[in-house]
């Protein structure tokens, strides 16, 4: 019984693990950019554990291609895995749920949401794959800001 435990269990890890380098291999590249908060003031405070999503659309038939979840960094940075040939598409980076920062929580019209630009030069590579960053920096404002 302990020998058929063992097997199933090694069986488990084995397919885990194949499921990770399959994942990996379907992955070209990344799209990064920024959280903050008040971003009209001084490029404003970054925001840890803000999640946003990566939405991409064709951009004949405007039907989705692609959706994926993202997380900041300590600094507010996020860098979301994309699939192979989402470069033709249209993408855009939205803020996915409330602000983690107490304070900071107000959206900002026009600023929760922001594009790709496959045609601009990636801005480095990880993993030996694309990065490519955000046109401009997301973010939530507080209740008095000089953000409109």
């Amino acid at each position: 019984m302990k020998m058929a435990t063992l097997i199933a269990a090694a069986a488990l890890c084995m397919s885990s693990l194949l499921s990770l380098v399959y994942a990996g291999a379907n992955i070209n590249g990344y799209i990064t950019g920024k959280v903050v908060c008040d971003p009209c003031v001084n490029g404003g405070e970054p925001i840890k554990s803000a999640q946003m999503m990566v939405i991409c659309f064709d951009k004949k038939t405007n039907a989705g291609t692609y959706a994926r979840k993202g997380i900041t960094n300590e600094v507010g940075v996020y860098k979301i895995a994309m699939k192979p040939g989402i470069e033709a598409d249209y993408c855009e980076v939205r803020l996915h749920k409330n602000s983690p920062r107490k304070g900071c929580k107000r959206i900002i019209p026009g600023m929760n949401v922001t594009t790709v630009n496959f045609n601009e030069k990636p801005v480095g590579l990880s993993n030996n794959k694309p990065v490519y960053a955000a046109v401009g920096v997301i973010g939530y404002k507080k209740k008095h800001s000089v953000c409109k």
